[in-house]
């Protein structure tokens, strides 16, 4: 079961889509709602420095309840993510192993205040990640995922974006918990923490959900079906052939194969970076 710690009232709107999984144990610290046994509903303050000088050791009691393991989900844009290295500091000190995921909104529809506010949520997050207080950190931005929808009524608009990507991430770490029956899959470098991912297909065009740039490490898993690996003999060699078209004296390029019951293949990827990621849209 993962651990998955969300704050912010977008980035627990994001964590909805992931409960139709079982694999997740999901905690939100937001404004939403009522206090509850996965929920922490916390004040609503007028501006970050007051969320940052909130303190709240002792108060989130599910806090004490996350060991070994979390990832935890933070839209940058909002005021309470100043309230996440307060959050991080806590499962820190227990020793908890923490990756983060950093939802970026469309900055062209934020105020001033808001666009700084997310520029140093983003530089510190990054920053934290890099020197190994993190694990790693995966940045997200809304518009990409956007770009990849399409037409999308008013109505859907946050939960079709919520959706793809949930069922992007579950995909990857469904794959991850998954021994292929082919891979070239290596360590990841120790320096390369910043991260994206995004969908591809067997010709390896990828379509990333950020504006991803210096990546150093590609990994692609590839979810085929079955019959389709069995029957197409020269699917492999060509596959292989994409691939090694995507290496260049810069970047690696590692792979795994895994055989579905899926009539339509299941392609994604992650790109690695030891370099800061900045807003490149």
């Amino acid at each position: 079961m993962m651990n998955i710690l969300s704050l912010g009232n977008s980035a627990s709107q994001v964590c909805e889509s992931l409960k139709k999984y079982t694999n997740y144990k999901i905690f939100s610290i937001r404004n939403e709602g009522k206090n509850s046994k996965y929920n922490f509903v916390i004040p609503e303050y007028d501006s970050p420095e007051d969320y940052e000088s909130w303190d709240p050791s002792g108060k989130i009691k599910f806090l004490d309840h996350i060991t070994d393991e979390v990832t935890f989900f933070v839209c940058g844009a909002s005021k309470s993510s100043a309230l996440s290295l307060r959050i991080l500091e806590i499962l820190h000190n227990k020793g908890v192993d923490i990756s983060v995921v950093y939802f970026q909104p469309e900055i062209e529809f934020l105020s001033d205040f808001q666009v700084k506010q997310e520029r140093v949520t983003r530089g510190v997050l990054q920053q934290y990640a890099r020197s190994g207080l993190f694990k790693d950190i995966t940045m997200i931005s809304l518009k990409d995922i956007e770009s990849l929808v399409g037409e999308i009524s008013v109505f859907d608009y946050f939960r079709k974006i919520s959706e793809v990507f949930c069922d992007s991430y579950h995909m990857i770490q469904t794959f991850k918990n998954t021994k292929p029956i082919m891979s070239t899959f290596s360590q990841i470098k120790e320096s390369c923490r910043i991260k994206t991912i995004g969908v591809s297909n067997l010709s390896c065009e990828n379509k990333l959900f950020f504006p991803f740039k210096n990546e150093v490490e590609v990994v692609y898993y590839f979810g085929v079906n079955e019959e389709k690996l069995k029957k197409e003999g020269n699917l492999f060699r060509e596959l292989i052939a994409n691939i090694k078209n995507k290496i260049s004296e810069d970047k690696k390029i590692y792979f795994g194969i895994y055989p579905t019951k899926y009539e339509d293949d299941y392609i994604y990827v992650e790109h690695y970076s030891p370099k800061i990621q900045e807003n490149y849209s």
